[in-house]
């Protein structure tokens, strides 16, 4: 009788079939493999086409990828009552209080806007414990989990995008901007500019084109970078290196025994 730990495509003999796509398994199986693929097409093509309306009714392409990662996020606690329906009206309230504030005049809009922006701030930094509190204290680390620890990552730096939006609202002098991109970007979630800064800033890579210049923003800019290495160095390589001692344990297990 083969183990239960034994690799499903391992045939007798201790070869592994190919299988080109094994690794859907993982999308429809997993839990965070969801958040994570949404925040990087949010990150990656919200930059791109986000600001572009679907159809000219209002509706911004950005807002329906903020939605997939609301969707992804309902997803993973979906048999949670709690935080399922804690991360449902968060979300929910922060894109009407977003769609909303497009109606109104300037002053109130830019009230709004910050206003949606500080219940995005508490419902990724509720995600981020969430996450958390599950892939840091288990035991049995699979791809799944290494997925919700880039999660959070990306969700760190989408905390501080949200954070640094609201205070270039209040403060525009707070950051030097380069010239304005073309086409003005209204779609919901943090400023586009403030993601892009937010990512080299956690990453470290600093190009240099945007630059904080008051103390808050300076003191920010600080906290993230330092957090950002701290967590990929400590958390992220200890959950890999469990991941790999884990695997490596299964293997021991599953070795045929020499021959007496």
């Amino acid at each position: 009788m083969p183990s239960k730990n034994q690799h499903p495509a391992t045939v007798p003999g201790g070869h592994r079939q190919i299988e080109p796509l094994g690794f859907l398994r993982l999308y429809f199986g997993g839990r965070y493999i969801w958040i994570m693929t949404g925040l990087f097409l949010l990150m990656i093509i919200g930059p791109l086409i986000g600001r572009y309306e679907v159809v000219t009714s209002h509706v911004f392409i950005g807002d329906l990828l903020v939605g997939g990662v609301l969707l992804a996020a309902v997803r993973a606690f979906f048999k949670d009552r709690r935080h399922f329906l804690a991360c449902v009206a968060l979300g929910i309230t922060a894109i009407a209080v977003g769609i909303l504030g497009r109606y109104l005049p300037s002053a109130d809009h830019s009230l709004f806007t910050a206003l949606a922006l500080s219940l995005d701030t508490v419902l990724l930094s509720y995600l981020i414990l969430l996450i958390s509190a599950d892939v840091f204290t288990t035991t049995d680390v699979d791809a799944d989990t290494i997925c919700g620890s880039v999660s959070v990552y990306l969700l760190i730096s989408g905390v501080f995008a949200s954070v640094y939006s609201i205070l270039i609202l209040i403060e525009p002098s707070s950051f030097f901007l380069p010239e304005a991109p073309i086409g003005a970007d209204m779609s919901l979630g943090p400023d586009r500019l403030m993601a892009y800064f937010s990512l080299i800033t956690i990453t470290t890579v600093g190009y240099g084109d945007i630059t904080p210049q008051s103390e808050l923003a300076r003191s920010l800019a600080n906290l993230e970078a330092i957090i950002g290495q701290v967590y990929l160095t400590v958390l992220v390589a200890r959950l890999i290196g469990s991941h790999l001692t884990n695997v490596a344990s299964n293997r021991l297990k599953d070795a045929p025994l020499p021959p007496m």
